[in-house]
């Protein structure tokens, strides 16, 4: 089968937050909270006593879709008819934060608290809402509140260095800075470099802010944050063309994944000077990745939770909105995601991947020919660019507009202008289209061109292999490519089908169904397998059981021109008008 489809601290240094509000069995309305609440204590209400289990029942749906705007809507419905209920209060301020309702979500902190004194995302959430304000012992105070159950490690100093600097305690700042700096066995990187700089440059001392940016930016070369956050510092200095220059090498380097245009024009505004809610918000977002990257972290929820801290406490901050977009778009909620994406700034790096990606979004949301228009926009605009033309060429190929999308795959080779490793998935991309589109030799050409820049793609190896002997060319290099495929990805269903389909079509078909059965146990809801596995069950007399194979084909969505294959299997049985190659014909190719 050859079908494919294309921080600032170690995580170990935090631990996971406790899964609020976690599980299928969470407690009715009513339910007693713990005993060790404060006083007086609030009054529960019983479900059966008011008409709110529709509601309650409603928001914990849409929490668990992800819907959290939806779902804190019905919760706050919910609260209202009972304002005292424990649950209630906890389940509307946590969906008020999912939803990114900070301000709403600060009204019922102190609820919360009455029931739980020490529930360290209240004392969060009211630390942030003192931050805003500009109040900084305050947020010291409740910073100091947060128990064991969230557990901060050394994001806890790095947010005390700040809001020292915030009192203009900066021999404090600088104390809680050494803190870490010993800890750490006196390493410093270059995200902690920019907080040592942001933090002598409220202070005043330019010399020092200076050196560390420099530093920051020589010790953390890859890291766009990083990068960024110097040269804003360098620029307000007064080094203005040294950060330039920073900006625009790293731009020419990353050219794939940023555009610095915005910071680096003769035009760009000078960047504001740091602030303790600046500082804080990347803090915030470093939680937010680390929650997000560790393993241990079933929940990207929790993630989303400090993103949108993040973005709360500074709205400028747009790789949190370039997060919060992220994840939006793994729950499926598109509309949100496009209008996190929107708060990303056009002085932004990460401009131009926003514009990329609401032109993706919009055609999931059955919005292709506005998606088309504007990335045949953004490749007009930008021609020495690659990305808006691959990202065209993949839309055209999934909505399966082959022809089409070999022309933007043209545009994408033609703007390169230096062929490296990475590039081989553009070529495998437009090796895909041309098959589809029974151009089997360019397509050969392209799958080639693919293993010559990068020799050891288990996908391309994959494909390749599986044309040449699905239509008997080439059949002991093909098998080669295929064996070599299964040794790079063994539990991948779609390679061991190949293998099993390469036996196939050399008529071993005992080792076809051993192949195939494998196959059929690592990806069942192919129809591609299926039916493989029926055929070899023909051609070894399990004729039953090949048809029952057919059966689940046809009733898992196959491709349009298998059905009537299928179909014509079932009826009259595996004959020479139905076993033929699924790539295509190659006598009719010439391949």
């Amino acid at each position: 089968m050859r079908r494919t489809h294309l921080a600032l601290l170690s995580a170990a240094s935090l631990l996971i937050l406790p899964a609020v509000g976690n599980g299928q069995q969470a407690p009715q309305p009513g339910a007693k909270p713990p005993a060790q609440r404060a006083a007086p204590p609030l009054q529960a209400t019983p479900v059966s006593a008011i008409p709110l289990g529709g509601r309650y029942l409603a928001a914990r749906i849409g929490e668990q879709d992800h819907d959290y705007a939806a779902a804190s809507d019905q919760a706050d419905l919910a609260l209202a008819m009972a304002p005292k209920d424990p649950e209630l209060v906890s389940l509307a301020f946590r969906l008020r934060l999912f939803a990114g309702r900070f301000d709403q979500a600060v009204q019922l902190a102190p609820q919360v608290l009455a029931l739980k004194p020490a529930d360290g995302l209240a004392h969060l959430v009211l630390a942030v809402q003192s931050i805003k304000k500009g109040d900084y012992p305050a947020a010291e105070q409740q910073m100091g509140r947060i128990g064991g159950e969230i557990q901060l490690g050394p994001f806890r100093e790095y947010v005390m260095a700040w809001l020292k600097a915030g009192e203009k305690d900066f021999a404090g700042a600088r104390a809680r800075l050494a803190k870490l700096k010993a800890a750490a066995g006196q390493s410093t990187g270059g995200p902690s470099l920019v907080i040592e700089g942001q933090i002598e440059e409220m202070a005043g001392d330019k010399a020092a802010a200076e050196a560390r940016y420099r530093s920051a930016a020589s010790l953390d070369k890859t890291g766009l944050r990083t990068i960024v956050a110097a040269a804003e510092g360098l620029r307000r200095l007064g080094k203005d063309d040294e950060a330039r220059d920073l900006l625009k090498k790293y731009g020419e380097k990353y050219a794939d994944a940023v555009v610095m245009d915005g910071l680096v024009g003769p035009n760009a505004p000078m960047p504001p000077a740091p602030s303790t809610a600046a500082g804080i918000s990347d803090i915030l977002f470093d939680m937010g990745g680390l929650l997000s990257a560790d393993p241990r972290n079933q929940r990207t929820d929790l993630s989303l939770l400090f993103y949108q801290l993040a973005a709360s406490l500074q709205p400028e901050n747009d790789f949190a909105w370039l997060m919060i977009a992220g994840i939006y778009e793994q729950f499926q909620m598109v509309p949100k995601a496009i209008q996190s994406l929107s708060a990303i700034p056009a002085r932004s790096p990460l401009y131009w991947q926003a514009r990329l990606r609401t032109a993706a979004l919009d055609a999931q949301e059955d919005k292709f020919d506005q998606a088309v228009s504007r990335l045949k926009e953004l490749i007009a605009e930008k021609p020495d660019r690659i990305d808006a033309a691959l990202t065209l060429a993949d839309l055209l190929r999934s909505k399966e507009k082959y022809a089409d999308a070999v022309e933007a795959y043209d545009t994408a080779i033609q703007r390169i202008n230096h062929l490296e490793e990475r590039h081989w998935t553009i070529f495998f991309g437009r090796g895909i289209v041309l098959e589809r589109t029974r151009q089997w030799p360019k397509a050969e050409a392209d799958m080639k061109k693919a293993l010559e820049l990068s020799p050891e793609q288990p996908h391309v190896l994959n494909y390749l292999g599986y044309s040449w002997v699905d239509q008997g060319l080439h059949l002991d290099e093909g098998m080669k490519m295929l064996k070599r495929a299964t040794e790079l990805r063994p539990d991948d269903g779609a390679i061991t089908d190949s293998v099993g389909w390469a036996y196939y079509r050399l008529g071993q078909y005992d080792k076809a169904v051993e192949w195939l059965e494998r196959a059929a146990e690592q990806k069942g809801d192919d129809p591609t397998i299926i039916e493989h596995l029926g055929d070899a069950y023909w051609h070894v007399g399990r004729k039953r059981e090949a048809r029952f194979q057919w059966e689940r084909a046809l009733n898992q969505n196959p491709d349009k021109d298998r059905i009537s294959i299928i179909r014509d299997k079932l009826s009259s049985g595996l004959s020479a008008s139905n076993d033929k190659p699924t790539v295509y014909e190659k006598a009719k190719q010439g391949g």
